[in-house]
C-alpha cells in the first residue's frame, strides 16, 4: 500500500521518537472497511474512477452476491455468464450493479425485483446489502471530498446505438452495403475504446490495494508465481481460467486444496512499477558503451517482493554510479574510439595512433604504442569528475552529450586540452621502419598495387596482404611473391636456415651475417628462394657437393608461420573481394580460367540468345579472349534456360559448360523429333497402372520425369556431346534408333518397380522397421527419381525393394543384429555426408565416385539383410571404408 508506513518524527521533548499515520493514513483510518480497500478507494479519486470503485469495494467487503447451489450449478453459471468479463472478474460486479439498476429504473416491484434475482441466481438480500454499504461509502467518500455527490452514484450506461452514415442515400445497394460494415467496425471500435480506457484506471486503482496479489503465469505450468515465491492457480469459476493471462492480480488469495486466487484480473506489469515505485527494487547489469544512443547504459531489472515485474530495459548509467559511467565512457568512447566524434582532438588522436599502430603492424612487435591504461590516464587527468553547468545543475560525464557540452566550455580557455602527442604515444622511437622496407605498394609490370600490414597471429589477415584485380591475377608470379617486402625477408630467410639438418645449418653461422651477404649478392627476385639459398649455403661451405645433401622439396616441406607468405586478395572491378588466401597457385586455379564476374560483358559476340536447329557451327572446347592486358580462357555450350529457349552460352568452368550442354542439346534434339517425343509424351506402356501404385509421386510429375530419363539415355547416354553439326546429326540418327529399345526397356522396369513398391507398403503396417523402411523409400522412389536413377541401377531398384521385404520377415528373429548393422551402414553414409559438405564448402563439384557411393550402399543393405538375392560384384563393410579412403 503507497505511503502507508510510519514515518519517525523527532521528539523534541523526549528521547523516544514517536510515531503517526501519513496523510494517506488518516484518510484510510476514516474508511470502516478493510485498510487494502480504503486505499484502492483514495485511488480511485486520482484516476477518476470513483463512482465505479465504489460499486467494486463494497461488493468485495460482502459476502458474492452470485448463488451457486448444488443442485443447480451448471444453470447458475450459465446465467452467469450475462455478467461475466473475459478480462476481469472485477468488471461482473459492475455489469451485475448496472443490470440492477435498470431494473429498477423500470419501476419494477419488490417481488418483482427478487423474481429477476432468482432467475439469475443472485442474493436479494446480499444485493440489499450491497447498496446500503455502497450508499454508506458514497457518503463517506463525499464527505471527505473524494468525489461530489452527483459523480457518487453510478448511473448506467445507455446501450450505444449504431447511428447510418449521413450520406446513404445517396449510395447504390453495394455501396450501401459497405457503407453499413464500416460504420458497424467504427461502432464496435468506438466501444472497445471507452471499455479499454474504463478498464485501465480501474485496476490501475485497485492494484494499490491488491498489490501483494498479483501473478505471473509459469511458462510450463498452469500456476502462477506471486509474491515472496509463492504459487497459486486461478479459481475455477473465474472467467479468465481458461484464458491465463501472463499477468493477474486478484482480491483474495484462498487456501483450499490448493492455494486459489478469487476475483482476478488481467493487468499490465508496467502498472505494477507506476502505481507502487515505493515497493518495487532495482537491479543493475551488464553496464557497458551504447555507441548509438551515444551513452553508457545498463540494463534494469524491477522486482516486486522477489517477482520480476520488469526483467531487462536500458536506462543510462551516470544517473545509477556516475563514477562507474565516467570510467566506462572514457575506456570506450575516447581511448577504445568506439563513437563518431567528429571533433579536432578526436580527428588528430585518431589519425596519430593509426599511424604508430601501423608502425608495430609493420615490425611485427607490440612496443611502440603506448598500452590503453596510458591512454585512460590522459583522459582520466583531463575530464572533471562531473560536469556542472550551472550551480543547481551537476552532470557525470558518461555520455556523448554532456562530454561535447564540457569540452566546447573547456577548450576556450586550452585549445589543445586533449590533443595527444606522438611523445606521448610511442614507448620508443622506431626509425628502422621506412617506406623502403615496408613500401606502400607492390609493383611489377603490371603496375603497382596496394600493400597492407597487420600484426595478429592467428589471425586470416595477419602479415601483409597484396590487393590485386581480378584482370592481372593470371600475369602473378608465384616466385616474386616468395620475396614478400625488403623488411620481412630477413625474418623468413632466418626460419628457412633454421629448418635445415644441423650439420647443413652450421656453415650459415653466424645467420644475421649470413642473410646479410646473401640479400647483399643481389639475388634474382623474379626465380624461387629455396634453390638459390642452397646455392648460396654451398657456395659458403666452398663445397657445391653439399647441394645433394639438400632435398629442395622437404625443405619446401617444411611449414612456416603464416606471415612468412604474401596474402592475396583479389578484387573485381567493382572492389569487391572474389578470393582471398596465401596459396596463389590455388587461387589462379579457382579464378583463372574463367573471371564469372567480370568478362561477361565483353563476351556477346560469342553468345545467341534463340538457337532452334544446329547453325552455330563448330563449337571449340575452349576459347582465350583478352580483357585489358589478360588473357582470360571461356567455354561454349548450350543451355536450356528457364523460358524454354536455347541459348548459346560462354561458361566460366568447364563443369558447368558440360551440364549445361548436356541438357541444351537434349532440347535440342527434342526440338528436331518431334513426332517421336508427341508420342513420348503420351506416355510408356503401363504407365497408368504404374502411376496408381505409386500414387505418392503426381502422375503428371511422373510422366515428365519418365520422359526426361528416356530422352538421356536414348538421345545422349555414354555418347560424346556432339560440337559441331555433322555430330549432331548423327546423334539425332542413334537418337531415332535407340529410342524404341530404351522406351520398352524404362516400361519393364518401371512396372516391375512399382509392383515391388505395392508389395513392400502392403506390408509396413506397424512394424518395428517402417520408419526406417519409409525413410529409404523417400530416398529411392520420391518425386524426381527416374532422372535420378543412374540407367545401370534401373534394374536393381526391385531388388533393393524386395530386399526390404525379406528384411522385415528376418527382423524378428535377431533385432540386436539388424540393429548393428544398420548402424554400421549409417556410420559410413554419415562419412560419405561429410565428404559432400566439404566439397560443397569448398564449391567443388561431387565426383561420380562419390555418387557411385550410394549405390553400393544399396548393394551393401541387400548383401546383409538379404543374401539370397544376391548382388552383382562383392560388397562388405570393409570394402566400403577402403572405396571411401581412396576417393580423393
Amino acid at each position: 500500500m503507497q505511503n502507508t508506513k510510519n514515518i519517525q518524527i523527532p521528539n523534541t521533548s523526549s528521547n523516544q521518537p514517536r510515531y503517526r499515520l501519513t496523510k494517506i493514513g488518516e484518510q484510510m483510518a476514516r474508511l470502516p472497511i478493510d485498510p487494502k480497500i480504503a486505499r484502492i478507494l483514495l485511488a480511485a479519486q486520482k484516476h477518476d474512477c470513483v463512482a465505479e470503485i465504489l460499486v467494486i469495494v463494497s461488493a468485495l467487503s460482502i459476502q458474492d452476491p452470485r448463488e451457486r447451489p448444488l443442485e443447480a450449478r451448471e444453470a447458475a453459471n450459465k446465467a452467469h455468464e450475462r455478467f461475466a468479463d473475459k478480462q476481469s472478474d472485477f468488471l461482473a460486479y459492475l455489469n451485475i450493479w448496472d443490470n440492477f439498476q435498470r431494473e429498477r429504473d423500470k419501476g419494477l416491484t419488490n417481488k418483482q425485483l427478487v423474481q429477476w434475482c432468482h432467475q439469475y441466481f443472485l442474493s436479494h438480500l446480499r444485493m440489499r446489502e450491497w447498496r446500503e454499504l455502497h450508499r454508506q461509502l458514497a457518503e463517506i467518500a463525499v464527505e471527505m471530498g473524494l468525489t461530489s455527490k452527483e459523480r457518487a452514484f453510478r448511473q448506467p450506461e445507455k446501450q450505444a446505438q449504431l447511428m447510418p452514415s449521413e450520406n446513404q442515400g445517396d449510395q447504390d445497394l453495394s455501396a450501401k452495403f459497405k457503407q453499413k460494415q464500416l460504420d458497424k467496425k467504427q461502432h464496435r471500435a468506438q466501444i472497445r475504446a471507452k471499455k479499454d480506457a474504463g478498464y485501465e484506471q480501474i485496476h490501475r486503482a485497485l492494484l494499490t490495494g491488491l498489490i501483494a496479489n498479483v501473478g505471473m503465469k509459469s511458462p510450463d505450468s498452469h500456476d502462477y508465481t506471486g509474491a515472496r515465491g509463492s504459487r497459486f492457480f486461478l479459481f475455477p469459476a473465474s472467467a479468465l481460467f481458461k484464458s491465463k493471462p501472463k499477468w493477474v492480480m486478484a482480491a483474495e488469495l484462498t487456501e483450499t486444496t490448493k492455494l486459489y486466487a478469487r476475483d482476478v484480473a488481467e493487468i499490465k506489469p508496467e502498472w505494477i512499477e507506476q502505481e507502487a515505485a515505493h515497493l518495487v527494487r532495482y537491479h543493475y547489469f551488464e553496464p557497458h558503451w551504447e555507441q548509438k544512443r551515444g551513452e553508457v547504459v545498463a540494463a534494469e531489472r524491477v522486482t516486486l517482493y522477489g517477482l520480476t515485474v520488469l526483467p531487462r530495459r536500458p536506462i543510462a548509467y551516470g544517473k545509477v554510479a556516475p563514477d562507474e559511467a565516467r570510467e566506462i565512457f572514457i575506456r570506450s568512447a575516447l581511448v577504445a574510439q568506439e563513437c563518431d566524434l567528429k571533433a579536432p582532438f578526436f580527428v588528430h588522436n585518431q589519425k596519430l595512433i593509426r599511424e604508430i599502430s601501423e608502425l608495430e603492424h609493420k615490425s611485427r612487435k607490440q612496443d611502440v604504442l603506448v598500452d590503453e591504461e596510458a591512454l585512460f590516464e590522459f583522459y582520466n587527468q583531463r575530464l572533471p569528475e562531473r560536469y556542472t553547468p550551472s550551480e543547481k545543475q551537476s552532470l557525470p560525464i558518461a555520455d556523448i552529450r554532456t562530454f561535447e557540452a564540457w569540452r566546447k566550455t573547456a577548450e576556450r580557455d586550452n585549445p589543445h586540452l586533449l590533443f595527444l602527442t606522438r611523445e606521448e604515444l610511442m614507448q620508443h622511437a622506431a626509425a628502422h621502419i621506412t617506406e623502403e622496407q615496408f613500401p606502400k605498394f607492390w609493383r611489377n609490370t603490371d603496375g603497382k598495387f596496394p600493400l597492407s600490414y597487420r600484426f595478429e597471429p592467428h589471425h586470416p589477415l595477419d602479415g601483409v596482404t597484396l590487393t590485386v584485380p581480378l584482370t592481372v591475377l593470371n600475369r602473378l608470379n608465384p616466385s616474386e611473391l616468395e620475396w614478400l617486402v625488403p623488411g620481412m625477408i630477413r625474418e623468413k630467410l632466418q626460419l628457412l636456415i633454421k629448418a635445415l639438418p644441423k650439420q647443413i645449418r652450421r656453415v650459415c653461422v653466424p645467420v644475421p651475417d649470413f642473410i646479410t651477404a646473401f640479400l647483399a649478392a643481389d639475388p634474382d627476385r623474379s626465380r624461387p628462394i629455396l634453390p638459390q639459398l642452397a646455392h648460396a649455403v654451398a657456395k659458403t661451405a666452398g663445397d657445391m657437393r653439399l647441394l645433394e645433401q639438400i632435398n629442395l622439396d622437404d625443405w619446401a616441406a617444411q611449414p612456416l608461420p603464416e606471415h612468412c607468405r604474401f596474402n592475396i586478395r583479389v578484387i573485381d572491378d567493382g572492389k569487391q573481394e572474389l578470393a582471398c588466401g596465401r596459396d596463389l597457385v590455388h587461387i589462379q586455379q579457382q579464378l583463372g580460367n574463367a573471371a564469372a564476374l567480370t568478362f561477361r560483358d565483353n563476351t556477346q559476340e560469342f553468345e545467341r540468345d534463340t538457337v532452334t536447329n544446329w547453325d552455330i557451327g563448330t563449337l571449340p572446347e575452349s576459347i582465350k579472349f583478352a580483357r585489358g592486358k589478360q588473357q582470360l580462357t571461356g567455354y561454349l555450350a548450350l543451355q536450356k534456360e528457364k523460358n524454354g529457349n536455347i541459348a548459346l552460352r560462354l561458361f566460366d568452368t568447364r563443369e558447368a559448360a558440360d551440364q549445361a550442354h548436356r541438357q541444351g542439346v537434349i532440347a535440342l534434339m527434342q526440338l528436331q523429333l518431334k513426332e517421336h517425343m508427341k508420342d513420348l509424351n503420351k506416355g510408356i506402356q503401363g504407365f497408368t497402372e504404374a502411376a496408381m501404385l505409386l500414387k505418392h509421386i503426381p502422375a503428371d510429375t511422373l510422366r515428365d520425369d519418365l520422359t526426361a530419363a528416356v530422352c538421356d539415355r536414348a538421345f545422349i547416354g555414354e555418347d560424346e556431346l556432339p560440337r559441331n553439326e555433322k555430330a549432331f546429326k548423327e546423334q539425332i540418327k542413334r537418337a531415332r534408333s535407340r529410342l524404341p529399345a530404351v522406351k520398352e526397356a524404362l516400361s519393364r522396369h518401371l512396372q516391375d518397380t512399382a509392383a515391388a513398391y505395392a508389395e513392400l507398403n502392403g506390408k509396413l503396417g506397424k512394424h518395428p522397421l517402417t520408419p526406417l523402411l519409409r525413410q529409404r523409400l523417400n530416398v529411392l522412389l520420391s518425386a524426381g527419381f527416374a532422372t535420378r536413377t543412374p540407367w545401370t541401377q534401373w534394374a536393381r531398384l526391385t531388388i533393393y525393394l524386395k530386399a526390404m521385404v525379406f528384411r522385415m520377415e528376418k527382423y524378428s528373429g535377431n533385432p540386436a543384429r539388424d540393429a548393428a548393422r544398420e548402424a554400421d551402414i549409417q556410420q559410413l553414409e554419415a562419412v560419405w555426408q561429410e565428404k559432400v559438405q566439404s566439397l560443397a564448402r569448398q564449391n567443388l563439384p561431387v565426383s561420380g565416385s562419390l555418387n557411385d557411393f550410394l549405390w553400393q550402399l544399396e548393394e551393401l543393405r541387400v548383401s546383409l539383410f538379404a543374401q539370397e538375392l544376391k548382388t552383382p560384384y562383392p560388397v562388405s563393410i570393409k570394402r566400403l571404408i577402403k572405396y571411401l579412403k581412396d576417393i580423393e
